[in-house]
């Protein structure tokens, strides 16, 4: 792959640049997705993780009874080797979140090499193909997925995506089968990681297509990849049990709007919030336009492919190439399954492509060099002045992250949510008015989703601080809005029962929750917890060890230590042995 010296050279520049760019990351700490998926996550930190990783979602079960997984397997993604690479993390350096840091911020430059050797292998020279690999390595969307730890999965998803696309180069010049095999078999990788290459095969037959003349030449080789994606699927499908779609509920101007906005965004990466606010996007003029615009040309470029008209043939290939690799995150924006409809992270893959183009036209296109190497200049330092404020913003705890943000009002729910989360402890006001405007948006997308998780939260916080009156007034609200509540309703509304001398039907309530999720991580703990605020320990001790025995994890023996304390003797299980 590498033929010469300065090859070398170029990928330790590479390498350095990186570093500079996204090591002020690493003193950041775990946030936002990163409990769910590592600090909280019982699959993750027990002794089993290996004999289940492959058959669980994303994130692990919180629970081993029928009801806990029919629940989680309804709601999550499939993307065991995303948890795979964060159990290694786990099991080589604890809970370290440096390292978790360090280890996204490698395999991001493992991926900017991998850029650089593709387009070397696909014909452009080495100074364009270092200059390609240098804008994607600050490309300013990309701070999402090297500086947040669970941005990992698109990370993952491109490294098996280019050692797939460097195989396949490889069959088509040698047209021998095994490198074709490899190429699927790193594209399987990709999807067991991430699923935003699934129309990886797309682009590799509008390449044959374009190349070979007999149908067999160009419908034979698409086999291996339909049997690579059929595979994935069914295990998927199994994993999750998600044999019916749940839609989202949006339109197709709400999937056009989301197009024009990634489409402009990747070409001006600019002024850039750290989360994207959908609601604003959906309802957006301008980007409807844009994306009605950008689906004709995605649509004129096919057609010129179809028909093999050879002027603009690597331009028109190149558009579609886009396209394909971004359809994947828009259409991300119909399952009911995400929170975060758009984000920055899911355009790492096609931004690769606008890097490719942006080098091959700069350095091969424009006769004057000295132009080309200028605006490159200048491209890679307004580049570099967005995204390394943002990768700085990442290296800092979870409460400063939030509270440290300096335009809130144009963050999108989620994160005006946990804005509000943060602020409450220190500032009740101040949170309350930052639900108030949340709950104000009636017209958002997610706006009923999180009325509830903010009635939710606020039940909660009233009930920790015996602040009963205002407790009830928001579970009362709840149930109100619907008769069905969530696991975390339940656990709470038991406690604000006790707590107002209701003692019986809370405990009622969490005989139900136990009844019903037996063997449920989160209802065990907060039962436990129930009982530890009744001074019932035996009881509480009882509920501990039956969740350490499923979910072995240091919370459950630092709730036991604190009862032991109060006991005054030993309450402590034995460490469980290591997994294999």
């Amino acid at each position: 792959m590498l033929k010469s010296r300065r090859d070398v050279l170029i990928i330790l520049v590479l390498i350095t640049l990186n570093f500079a760019a996204f090591l002020p990351s690493m003193s950041g700490g775990f946030l936002w997705d990163d409990r769910l998926l590592i600090t909280e996550n019982p699959l993750l930190l027990g002794p089993d993780f290996l004999k289940s990783f492959l058959v669980s979602p994303f994130g692990g079960f919180l629970g081993k009874d029928e009801n806990s997984m029919r629940l989680e397997k309804a709601n999550q993604f499939y993307r065991p080797l995303s948890s795979l690479s964060y159990w290694i993390d786990f099991k080589i350096w604890g809970l370290n979140p440096a390292a978790f840091h360090l280890t996204n911020i490698l395999i991001h430059i493992t991926n900017v090499i991998l850029l650089f050797l593709i387009l070397l292998n696909l014909g452009l020279n080495r100074l364009a193909s270092s200059v390609g690999a240098v804008l994607f390595s600050v490309f300013p969307l990309h701070f999402e997925n090297v500086s947040w730890i669970s941005g990992r999965t698109d990370l993952l998803s491109f490294l098996f995506v280019g050692i797939s696309v460097l195989f396949f180069v490889r069959f088509l010049k040698r047209n021998r089968w095994a490198p074709l095999l490899f190429s699927t078999f790193f594209y399987f990788l990709s999807l067991l990681a991430k699923e935003n290459a699934i129309f990886l095969p797309a682009i590799y037959f509008l390449i044959l297509y374009m190349r070979k003349s007999r149908l067999r030449e160009w419908l034979l080789p698409m086999v291996p990849f339909a049997a690579g994606f059929g595979f994935w699927f069914v295990l998927r499908a199994i994993v999750l049990s998600s044999t019916v779609f749940q839609s989202s509920g949006r339109s197709v101007f709400d999937f056009l709007a989301s197009l024009g906005f990634y489409v402009f965004k990747t070409l001006l990466p600019f002024r850039l919030v750290f989360t994207v606010d959908s609601g604003t996007v959906f309802q957006n003029l301008f980007f409807l336009s844009a994306g009605i615009l950008s689906m004709m040309l995605f649509v004129f470029s096919l057609i010129r492919l179809i028909m093999k008209k050879r002027a603009f043939e690597h331009e028109s290939l190149i558009v579609s190439a886009f396209f394909l690799s971004l359809l994947p995150a828009v259409i991300i924006i119909f399952s009911q399954a995400t929170v975060s409809l758009l984000a920055w992270r899911f355009l790492y893959l096609s931004s690769a492509v606008v890097m490719y183009y942006l080098a091959y036209f700069l350095v091969t296109r424009i006769k004057a060099k000295r132009i080309g190497l200028g605006i490159l200049i200048c491209i890679c330092l307004l580049y570099g002045a967005e995204i390394y404020p943002k990768n700085r913003a990442f290296g800092q705890s979870e409460k400063d992250f939030w509270l440290n943000m300096k335009n809130p009002e144009k963050e999108n729910i989620l994160a005006r949510y946990n804005i509000g989360l943060h602020t409450l402890s220190q500032d009740e006001e101040k949170a309350l008015l930052i639900f108030r405007e949340i709950l104000s948006l009636r017209d958002h997308p997610l706006h009923s989703r999180f009325e509830e998780r903010i009635f939710e939260e606020l039940a909660a916080y009233y009930t920790f601080r015996k602040d009963l009156e205002k407790a009830e007034e928001y579970f009362n609200r709840l149930l109100r809005m619907r008769p069905s509540q969530s696991q975390h309703f339940y656990v709470t509304y038991a406690s604000f029962l006790a707590q107002s001398g209701r003692i019986e039907e809370g405990k009622k309530i969490i005989a139900d929750m136990l009844r019903l999720f037996p063997e449920n991580h989160l209802v065990l703990l907060h039962a436990a917890k129930f009982y530890i605020v009744l001074e019932d320990y035996p009881r509480a001790i009882e509920l501990l060890n039956r969740d350490y025995k499923l979910f072995p994890t240091e919370e459950i023996r630092t709730l036991l230590k604190k009862i032991g304390d109060v006991l005054q003797r030993d309450t402590l299980p034995p460490v469980p042995p290591p997994g294999p």
